[in-house]
């Protein structure tokens, strides 16, 4: 890995001296103003209002509008220290980034078309459907784009410490409509809407979802609402949905299985060695931008990181491939992958004969000594 060894470092070095905007050692008017100007064009460039600049600066929307205005009377060196900050991070992920575009996976199309299929069978009753698969393989990345896609769709990211009431305040919001009252008035208010509306119901980090939970949305959203729901989670989600029925107040799951309609399970497709989850098309897709150009093999160990379960999978790879940008190099072959895992420390160290393993030459040996 000699080529490789310290490239990475030394990129992250290089692109920390590489700033957009630096605070002057004394903050004059012409400075201030200065500086004004450079958040009226990040603002720009961005497509980011003054209410949302103030969140990313922790600071409320009058502060950054009296300082747009010259009219700011705070901590002014404080102030644009966070915006100086601001921007040059900003502009750091920019240039190793696909600035937000969304990549129109394998996996992408899979979910999507599970959601329509799950749509079409419900026919006068809501069905449910499960997207299963343990973190890094873009179940939320891909279920958004779809809700944003599919204006017939309601995306919702739930909470692991939802109460039930809490859990249907946010739908009620989700849908546009009062999510004042108690619970009972709460969940007529949510059966009313949705019978007037031709929609699916999207419910993402459900894995912490209670039995009780599952069965009071099967009841609300598909059984009184009539909408088809899709829950996407880890594995955790699909062991609360199959475990024992027979168990004490765990009746109710037998109602719930009785409207599921299928499972894409993320995990079990993402380990088939026949393939997996991700084509090389997938890969070039997502990880190819910049003048970053991939070799075969540096595609084939991505393509096994994502096969790797607890791996971290799409989510790993895209901290490699952010911090070999760094590096400048044209090219990226296998051993720059490697080393980065090294250098950066990646958890997924621990799994490197499986990442690094070749499945086809695997296949091979293991048909050869069969033969043989």
């Amino acid at each position: 890995m000699k080529k490789s060894d310290g490239a990475i470092q030394k990129g992250f070095e290089r692109e920390a001296s590489l700033v957009q905007e630096r605070l002057p050692e004394r903050l004059t008017t012409e400075n201030m103003a200065a500086i004004a100007e450079s958040l009226r064009l990040f603002m720009g460039r961005n497509n980011l209002g003054q209410g949302r600049v103030a969140e990313l600066l922790g600071v409320s929307r009058t502060v950054v509008q009296n300082f747009l205005g010259a009219g700011y009377r705070g901590d002014i060196a404080k102030l644009c220290n966070k915006i100086i900050h601001l921007i040059n991070s900003v502009e750091r992920k920019h240039r190793h980034g696909h600035h937000g575009t969304f990549i129109e996976t394998s996996v992408a199309k899979r979910i999507g078309t599970f959601i329509a299929e799950t749509e079409a069978f419900s026919i006068g009753e809501g069905k449910i459907g499960l997207v299963v698969g343990d973190a890094g393989h873009g179940k939320s990345v891909c279920l958004r784009q779809y809700a944003e896609a599919n204006k017939n769709s309601v995306y919702l990211e739930l909470d692991e410490c939802m109460s039930s009431r809490g859990l249907f305040v946010a739908l009620a919001r989700a849908l546009k409509i009062n999510s004042y009252g108690v619970l009972a008035e709460l969940t007529g208010r949510v059966v009313e809407n949705l019978r007037c509306r031709n929609i699916v119901i999207i419910l993402d980090e459900a894995a912490g979802l209670k039995v009780q939970q599952l069965n009071q949305l099967r009841q609300i959203v598909t059984v009184k609402g009539r909408c088809p729901m899709i829950l996407a989670g880890n594995r955790q989600l699909l062991a609360t949905v199959t475990q024992i029925h027979t168990r004490r107040e765990h009746e109710s799951l037998d109602q719930f299985m009785s409207r599921l309609i299928g499972v894409l399970n993320l995990d079990e497709l993402a380990a088939d060695r026949g393939g997996g989850l991700y084509t090389q098309d997938d890969i070039r897709a997502l990880y190819e931008y910049g003048g970053l150009r991939l070799t075969g093999d540096a595609v084939s160990t991505l393509r096994n990181i994502c096969r790797t379960a607890k791996s971290g999978r799409l989510r790993t790879c895209s901290v490699i491939i952010t911090a070999l940008h760094t590096s400048q190099a044209a090219y990226i072959d296998a051993t720059f992958i490697l080393a980065a895992v090294e250098q950066l420390q990646l958890p997924i160290r621990a799994w490197l004969p499986v990442v690094t393993r070749d499945v086809a030459v695997e296949e091979e040996v293991v048909s050869a000594v069969k033969t043989g």
